[in-house]
C-alpha cells in the first residue's frame, strides 16, 4: 500500500495554520485524495511552549502564558465550527493542558528541566494542530490521523538525528493495515526514541518529517507550503532584486539550506535523494506562483551561480605558528577537539604553507571552543609549535552555490572582486570539493552590501549604485535634471541601475530606501524632507547598497574635509568642490592615498566646469608625457568680465551684469579676489606632482583694498570708483594692440602665478568669448604645438555635465 508511488505529501508550516481563515484556505490547495498532510504547530505555539518551560524554572507566571495558549486553540476550534461536532477535541486539549501544568509545576519545584521533558512538552503543538485539521477536513472527506511518534523511530549518532528506517517502515505498514483514507494528517516535528519515548526532530523539523514520510510512502512528490513564493536567489529582505529560483538540484538546494536559506530545513533533502522524489516549494497564499522545483538534476542555467545564502553570528578561530609545518595532523586534531566539545565546525581553511588554519563555528560556542583548544594544545604552545590561538567575533559566512560553477574558471576571482569593489574584506575562503559552493567569511556588519554585491556581480540582478547628493542648488538641480533625462532615455547607465537615495541641503534632507523619483523630487523635498543631519545622511548610505557615491555640489569647506571619512566607509566621492584638493596638502595626500581599487574619488569639475581638463592631464601623465608648462584662463566669470571690458564697457557695469546672470558667486568678491583661480591652479599643480599650497601662489587681487571688508551692499555701491584704474589697464592693452586677460600659470619648476596679463592679438587667449575657458599644456609631446582645451568654464549645465561625466566614469569602473 505504501510503495505504489501514488501519494502526494503536503507539508504546511505554522503560518499556514495561524488562524481559522488560513486553515479554511488551506483546504483549497488539496485535491482530497491520495494525500499525506504533515503539519507544524499553529504559528507561535512551539515558542510559547518553550517560554512556559523557561518561566517555570523560577516563576508561576507560566500559568498565564499556558492559559492564553489554551484559549488560542479553543477559539480556533470554535471558529472552524468544530466545537459542537467534536467535543472530544475540546476535552483533549483541556486534558493535555492539565498534564502540562503538572509537569511545569514539577519544573517549578526543582528549578530545572531535562532534555526529555523539553522534547515531550514541545511536541504538543503538532498534536493539537494535526487533530484540529483532521477534524476540519473530515467534514467533507475520509480523513485519518497519525501521530508520527507511533511509527517514526529515531536515534542520535555523533550529534546527528538518524532514522531507524526498517523499524519505522514496519511500524507504518502495521498501522495502515486496518486504516483506509483519502487523506492522512500526520504530526510533523515529533517522533519516538528507540525506547519508545516521545521526542522531537529539532526546531523547524517538520520539513524533515515531511521528507521522511515521503520516503516511507515512496511518494510521487513532496510539496512544502510556505508563506513565500519559493527559494530565492538571495534573502529578499537584504537584496530587493532577489528572485525565485525555478529549478534546483538536490545538491544545490542542500548547499543553500545548509548555508542559511531560511525556506528549507537542511535535513529535508537526504530522505528524497535515494528514491528521486521531486520537491516543490510553494506559497500557500499565492498557489498560482510557479514556486521552486527541486530534483535530481536541475534545468540548465545560463547563470554561473543559482543563488547566495548567508549564516550570521559566526566566530572565526585562527591558529597560527611556523611550527605548524611540523605538527602532525593538526587539522584533524583541532577538529577532534571541537568534536569532543560537541561544537560543529562550519568551515575550515588552511594556508598552503601550513603556517595557519582557521575555523568558523557558531558564535555561541566561541568561549567553550577557545577553552577546549587552549587546554588540549597547550603543550604545542609551550613548545612554540603554535604561536597563538585567537578569535574574531561578529562574522558571517556567505556562500555562492550553483551546478554551473563546476569546471568554470574564475568563479572565486569574480566573487572576491565583487566583494572588493564593495570595500568588503574577506577573512577566510573555502571551496567544496564538488565545486558547487564557494564560501567566504566576512563581518556581520557587511552582510547586506556583500549579498547585494555578489548578487549583482554574478548578474543575478542589475548592478545598482546608490547616489546621495549634497547641495541641490543651481548645479545640483541641473545634475538631477540630467540624470532624470538619462534614466528616462536608457533606463540605466552601462548596465547599472542608478538610484538617488538621498538629497540634502544646509537645512533639510530627503532619504529613501528604494530611490527618489526625479520627476517630482522638488515637491517631495519640500513636503517630506526632515532636518538635515550629515551623520544620519552618511549612515543611510553605509547601510544600503554595496556601491554608493556621495556627490558634493557645494563649495563648503567643512563637507570637503569629510571626504576621507566617506571613503573609509566605502562611499565613493564625486565633487566640483575645490577645497579638498586645494587646501591642506597633507589632507590632499591622504585622499589620494585612499583612492584605489576599492575607493574612487572623481573631481573633474573642480577645474573649468565640464571641460575634460583633469582627465586629460591624468591621461598625459599616465602615458608617460612630461608637463613642462601650463597656462590658462580658468575662471568663466573673469573671462566674461575681461571679454566684455574689451568691448569698451566699464568694469563695474560688467560685474553687475555677471552677477545678475548668475556667473559670479553671491558675493562677487569671491571671484574678483583671484582665490578661486588660485585654487584651480593649485589643483592642477598638485595633479602634475608639485607640492604646492595656496600660500605659495602669487595672486593679483582685483578687489580695491578699501572694499575688501565692507558689506556687500557697500562694495557694490562703491565699485565704480575702481573703473578708472581698470581703464588704465585697458588703455595700455589697446595702445599696444594687445588683449587683457586674467591668467594663471604653472612653470616647469612648479611656480604658480595668477595675474592680469597683456597678450598679443595672435595669442590663443585672444580668441576667447563670453565665459569661455582655455588651458594650454606645453609638454614633451606637445611642445611645438601645445595641447589646447577650450570651452565654457561657467554655468550650471556645463558644471553638472562634468559631474555627470565623472558619475559615468565611476559606473564604468564598478561595472
Amino acid at each position: 500500500m505504501i510503495n505504489n508511488h501514488s501519494y502526494s505529501i503536503h507539508k504546511f508550516g505554522g503560518s499556514s495554520l495561524a488562524n481559522s481563515k488560513k486553515i479554511k484556505a488551506l483546504k483549497s490547495l488539496l485535491k482530497g485524495e491520495q494525500e499525506i498532510i504533515v503539519v507544524s504547530a499553529v504559528q507561535g505555539t512551539t515558542s510559547s511552549l518553550q517560554s512556559v518551560l523557561d518561566l517555570a524554572k523560577s516563576s508561576l507566571a507560566y500559568m498565564q502564558v499556558l492559559e492564553k495558549l489554551e484559549e488560542k486553540h479553543l477559539l480556533l476550534i470554535q471558529e472552524l465550527g468544530l466545537d459542537f461536532r467534536s467535543g472530544h477535541l475540546l476535552q483533549m486539549i483541556q486534558n493535555d493542558i492539565f498534564k502540562i501544568k503538572d509537569i511545569l509545576y514539577a519544573v517549578y519545584l526543582t528549578g530545572s528541566y531535562s532534555k526529555e521533558i523539553q522534547n515531550y512538552i514541545l511536541g504538543y503543538g503538532e498534536l493539537w494542530s494535526a487533530k484540529i485539521l483532521r477534524e476540519y477536513l473530515a467534514k467533507s472527506a475520509s480523513v485519518a490521523y497519525l501521530d508520527a511518534a507511533d511509527v517514526l523511530f529515531i536515534y542520535e549518532k555523533e550529534g546527528i538525528v538518524c532514522i531507524d528506517w526498517d523499524r519505522s517502515k514496519s511500524a507504518l505498514e502495521n498501522h495502515l493495515i486496518n486504516c483506509s483514507f483519502n487523506q492522512l494528517v500526520v504530526t510533523g516535528f515529533i517522533a519516538s526514541t528507540l525506547d519508545g519515548e516521545r521526542t522531537i526532530l529539532g526546531r523547524n523539523g517538520s520539513d524533515f518529517s515531511a521528507a521522511i514520510f515521503a520516503n516511507l510512502f515512496n511518494a510521487k512528490e513532496l510539496i512544502i507550503w510556505t508563506d513565500v513564493d519559493g527559494i530565492y536567489s538571495a534573502d529578499p529582505s537584504l537584496v530587493r532584486s532577489a528572485f525565485v529560483i525555478e529549478s534546483l538540484s538536490y545538491q544545490e538546494a542542500l548547499e543553500l539550506a545548509y548555508f542559511g536559506a531560511k525556506v528549507l530545513h537542511p535535513m529535508t533533502i537526504a530522505p528524497l535523494v535515494g528514491q528521486r522524489i521531486p520537491l516543490y516549494i510553494k506559497n500557500s497564499y499565492n498557489p498560482q506562483a510557479k514556486g521552486t522545483f527541486i530534483s535530481a538534476k536541475a534545468e540548465k542555467s545560463s547563470q554561473l551561480i543559482k543563488g547566495i545564502s548567508c549564516i550570521e553570528n559566526v566566530a572565526l578561530i585562527n591558529i597560527e605558528g611556523s611550527g605548524l609545518i611540523s605538527v602532525s595532523g593538526i587539522v584533524s586534531r583541532v577538529a577532534s577537539i571541537l568534536y569532543q566539545a560537541q561544537i560543529n565546525v562550519m568551515l575550515i581553511s588552511q594556508a598552503s604553507s601550513e603556517h595557519s588554519i582557521c575555523l568558523a563555528i557558531p558564535a555561541i560556542y566561541l568561549k567553550k571552543a577557545l577553552s577546549s583548544l587552549q587546554e588540549h594544545l597547550q603543550a604545542d604552545l609551550d613548545r612554540k609549535h603554535l604561536h597563538s590561538i585567537s578569535a574574531e567575533k561578529d562574522c558571517a559566512i556567505l556562500s555562492a552555490v550553483g551546478e554551473e560553477m563546476i569546471g568554470n574558471v574564475g568563479i572565486a576571482a569574480k566573487l572576491c572582486a565583487s566583494l572588493a569593489k564593495a570595500n568588503i574584506n574577506i577573512a577566510a575562503i573555502s571551496q567544496g570539493s564538488s565545486e558547487r559552493n564557494i564560501s567566504v567569511v566576512i563581518k556581520d556588519a557587511d552582510v547586506r552590501k556583500a549579498m547585494q554585491a555578489v548578487h549583482a556581480g554574478f548578474y543575478l540582478s542589475p548592478k545598482s549604485l546608490a547616489i546621495g547628493l549634497i547641495g541641490p542648488g543651481v548645479v545640483g538641480k541641473s545634475l538631477l535634471q540630467q540624470l532624470e533625462n538619462a534614466i528616462n532615455h536608457s533606463g540605466s547607465s552601462n548596465q547599472m541601475n542608478l538610484q538617488i537615495l538621498g538629497i540634502m541641503d544646509s537645512k533639510k534632507m530627503l532619504l529613501s530606501d528604494s530611490g527618489i523619483e526625479l520627476n517630482n523630487w522638488q515637491e517631495s523635498f519640500q513636503e517630506q524632507a526632515v532636518a538635515a543631519d550629515l551623520p544620519s545622511f552618511v549612515e543611510h548610505f553605509s547601510a544600503n547598497l554595496a556601491s554608493k557615491v556621495i556627490i558634493d555640489c557645494t563649495a563648503n569647506k567643512a563637507i570637503a574635509q569629510l571626504y576621507q571619512h566617506f571613503m573609509k566607509k566605502g562611499i565613493h566621492v564625486i565633487t566640483p568642490n575645490k577645497h579638498a584638493n586645494a587646501e591642506d596638502l597633507a589632507y590632499y595626500k591622504e585622499l589620494k592615498a585612499l583612492t584605489g581599487f576599492n575607493n574612487h574619488y572623481f573631481y573633474e569639475a573642480t577645474v573649468c566646469a565640464g571641460l575634460p581638463v583633469i582627465s586629460t592631464l591624468q591621461d598625459l601623465i599616465r602615458t608617460g608625457d612630461e608637463i613642462l608648462e601650463v597656462e590658462g584662463v580658468v575662471s568663466g566669470t573673469l573671462s566674461y568680465i575681461f571679454n566684455e571690458m574689451a568691448k569698451g564697457r566699464s568694469f563695474s557695469a560688467v560685474v553687475f551684469e555677471a552677477k545678475s546672470r548668475g556667473y559670479t558667486e553671491p558675493d562677487p568678491r569671491e571671484d574678483l579676489s583671484g582665490k578661486d583661480v588660485a585654487r584651480k591652479l593649485v589643483c592642477l599643480a598638485r595633479e602634475i606632482g608639485y607640492e604646492v599650497s595656496l600660500a605659495d601662489v602669487a595672486v593679483h587681487d582685483l578687489i580695491p583694498p578699501e572694499l575688501k571688508s565692507c558689506s556687500l551692499k557697500d562694495f557694490l555701491a562703491n565699485l565704480s570708483s575702481y573703473d578708472q584704474a581698470m581703464n588704465q589697464w585697458l588703455k595700455r592693452a589697446k595702445d599696444k594692440n594687445q588683449r587683457l586677460h586674467y591668467v594663471g600659470s604653472i612653470s616647469q619648476e612648479g611656480k604658480v602665478q595668477v595675474a592680469i596679463k597683456l597678450l598679443a592679438a595672435e595669442h590663443p587667449f585672444a580668441r576667447l568669448e563670453g565665459t569661455d575657458n582655455m588651458l594650454i599644456f606645453k609638454t614633451k609631446r606637445y611642445y611645438e604645438r601645445p595641447l589646447i582645451i577650450q570651452g565654457p568654464g561657467a554655468g550650471a549645465e556645463v558644471t553638472a555635465a562634468g559631474i555627470f561625466a565623472d558619475l559615468l566614469r565611476l559606473v564604468s569602473v564598478l561595472s
